[in-house]
C-alpha cells in the first residue's frame, strides 16, 4: 500500500511540470474557482466543407488539473458542444479579475488529476471558400497570429491555451466536397495522407503562439524548396513561397544573408526547417521556424527565431523582451549611456495579460542599448555578448522579465535591480500613469496593425 501511495505522489508530481509555474493564479468568478491548467495533449480535427463552404474542428484535449477547482480554456469562437471526461458538460466566458482578458470556464467542477475534455467548434476565423464551380470549390485557411492584441494566438481558431503552456499538439486537416487539390504548409512535421488530407506533428515544446498552418489551393503562389548549409553542418530545408519569382529571389537573398549574421551572433539556426511566406504587405509575424512577412520586415522576424519563437515568452509581461532585442538589431546594435525616458511600465501589467506593450520596440530598443552600455563599462563585450550565452542557457524554454534579469546580473556579476523597476517595471511613473493606455501611438512598421482587408489578403 505504501509503494502504490509512493507512485501514486509521483506520478502526479510528474504531471505538475513546470508550466505551471507561470501560470496565472486561480480566480473566482460567480462563487466558483476557476483554474488554470496543463494541457498535455491536444487533437485537433479539422475539415474543411468546400462545397457548402464551412468549416468545423473537433478538439480531443488531455490535461493536468493542479487543483479542484473548475477548469480553464480558451477558444475565441463559442464551441458548439464540449464533453468532459466523456460527460456532456457546458462552458461560461469570464473575465479574469483585471479585467485584462476573458476565458472560457468548464461549467462541471473537477478535482485534482488527468481529465480530458472534446470541444467541438465552428472554424470562423482565418478561412475563406470559394465555391463559383460545383465541385471545384477551394478553400484558403491561415493560422497566423498577433501578439499585440489580446486572444490573437492559436485560440483565435482552435481551442487552446495561455502562452505559459507547452503540449503535444497533432492536426488532423481535411478538405471535402471537392476535386481541387489543396497544399498545406506547416511548421512540423507533415503526413501527406492524399491531395486535401494531411496530418501534422508539432513539436511538444511548441505553445499557443508556435503553430503555423497555411491550407492553399495547390496552384496559388510560387514555391521554391531550398536547403540552408548551417554552420553545424546541418542543411535546414527552406520553403519560399510567394505570387512572383522575383520576390522569392529577393526574400531568398535577404534571409540567407541574416541568417549568416544570427549564426554568427547566437549560435545555429535553432529549428528543423524554416517557411518564409512573401506577403508584399507591410509588417510580418513571427512563428516557430516560420513567418509570413515583407521583405524589409524579414531580418526583425528572422531575429525572432530565437528570441520569441525559441525562447518563449510565457505571458504579456514578457513579451516585451523579444520586441526589445530584435528592435536592438534593426537599429544596429546601438550603445546609450542613458534610455530616452524616465520610466515606463512595460512588464509590470496585470498576471492576467496576454498581449505584448506596443512601446515594447521603441522604450525595449533604448532599455537594450543602455544595457550594452552598462556591460561594456564594466568590462564584458557588451549585450550581444550576454544574449548568446542567454540563448544557450534558455533555448527552447519560456521566459519571464524575472529569468532575463537574473541571468544578467550572473553574467555581469552585478545587480540590474534599480534599472529594471526604472525603466521596465514603471517604478517611477505615478500609479494613474501606470494604468493609464499608451498603446495607440506606438505602432512598429514590422508589426503593425493590419485592416481587416489586409489581414483577409494573407489567406
Amino acid at each position: 500500500m505504501k509503494l502504490l501511495f509512493f507512485l501514486i505522489c509521483t506520478s502526479l508530481s510528474v504531471f505538475a511540470d513546470t508550466d505551471l509555474t507561470h501560470a496565472p493564479p486561480s480566480f473566482s468568478a460567480d462563487g466558483k474557482k476557476a483554474v488554470f491548467v496543463d494541457f498535455k495533449r491536444a487533437e485537433y480535427k479539422i475539415t474543411y466543407d468546400a462545397e457548402n463552404g464551412y468549416a468545423k474542428s473537433v478538439s480531443t484535449i488531455e490535461f493536468y488539473m493542479p487543483e479542484a477547482g473548475y477548469p480553464i480554456f480558451d477558444s475565441v469562437t463559442k464551441p458548439t458542444q464540449i464533453t468532459l471526461n466523456k460527460k456532456l458538460t457546458s462552458e461560461k466566458l469570464i473575465s479574469t479579475p483585471d479585467k485584462a482578458s476573458v476565458v472560457r470556464r468548464i461549467e462541471t467542477p473537477l478535482e485534482r488529476g488527468l481529465h480530458t475534455m472534446m470541444i467541438w467548434t465552428p472554424l470562423e476565423n482565418g478561412t475563406r471558400f470559394n465555391l463559383r464551380r460545383k465541385k471545384w470549390g477551394h478553400v484558403s485557411s491561415g493560422f497566423f497570429i498577433r501578439d499585440l492584441t489580446d486572444r490573437k494566438f492559436l485560440e483565435q481558431y482552435v481551442p487552446s491555451n495561455y502562452e505559459y503552456d507547452t503540449y503535444q499538439m497533432e492536426f488532423d486537416v481535411k478538405v471535402i466536397g471537392t476535386k481541387r487539390w489543396h497544399s498545406f504548409f506547416a511548421n512540423g512535421e507533415i503526413t501527406k495522407i492524399n491531395e486535401n488530407h494531411y496530418r501534422v506533428t508539432m513539436p511538444q515544446w511548441y505553445r499557443s503562439s508556435s503553430v503555423y498552418l497555411h491550407l492553399v489551393p495547390i496552384n496559388r503562389f510560387v514555391r521554391w524548396y531550398l536547403d540552408y548549409p548551417s554552420i553545424d553542418g546541418r542543411k535546414i530545408p527552406v520553403t519560399i513561397y510567394s505570387n512572383y519569382n522575383f520576390y522569392n529571389r529577393y526574400v531568398k537573398t535577404k534571409a540567407w544573408a541574416t541568417l549568416k549574421e544570427l549564426e554568427a551572433d547566437y549560435g545555429p539556426y535553432p529549428h528543423d526547417q524554416l517557411i518564409i511566406y512573401g506577403t508584399g504587405l507591410r509588417g510580418g509575424m513571427e512563428h516557430a521556424g516560420a513567418t509570413e512577412t515583407s521583405i524589409i520586415s524579414l531580418g526583425h522576424e528572422l531575429q525572432h527565431m530565437y528570441f520569441a519563437k525559441n525562447i518563449h515568452p510565457v505571458n504579456g509581461n514578457s513579451g516585451w523582451l523579444d520586441e526589445a532585442i530584435a528592435s536592438w538589431r534593426d537599429k544596429g546594435h546601438q550603445t546609450y549611456q542613458k534610455p530616452f525616458y524616465e520610466s515606463v511600465n512595460l512588464a509590470n501589467h496585470g498576471a492576467y495579460t496576454r498581449k505584448t506593450d506596443k512601446r515594447s520596440y521603441e522604450y525595449g530598443r533604448s532599455f537594450m542599448a543602455y544595457l550594452d552600455h552598462l556591460l561594456k563599462e564594466s568590462g564584458k563585450p557588451g549585450l550581444k555578448d550576454f544574449l548568446r550565452h542567454y540563448f544557450q542557457k534558455r533555448q527552447r524554454t519560456g521566459v519571464t522579465t524575472e529569468d532575463f534579469k537574473s541571468d544578467l546580473e550572473d553574467y555581469a556579476n552585478m545587480s540590474f535591480g534599480e534599472d529594471f523597476h526604472q525603466y521596465i517595471y514603471g517604478g517611477k511613473e505615478e500609479n494613474s500613469h501606470l494604468k493609464h493606455n499608451h498603446q495607440k501611438s506606438f505602432e512598429n512598421p514590422h508589426h503593425p496593425q493590419l485592416t481587416d482587408e489586409e489581414f483577409e489578403s494573407l489567406i
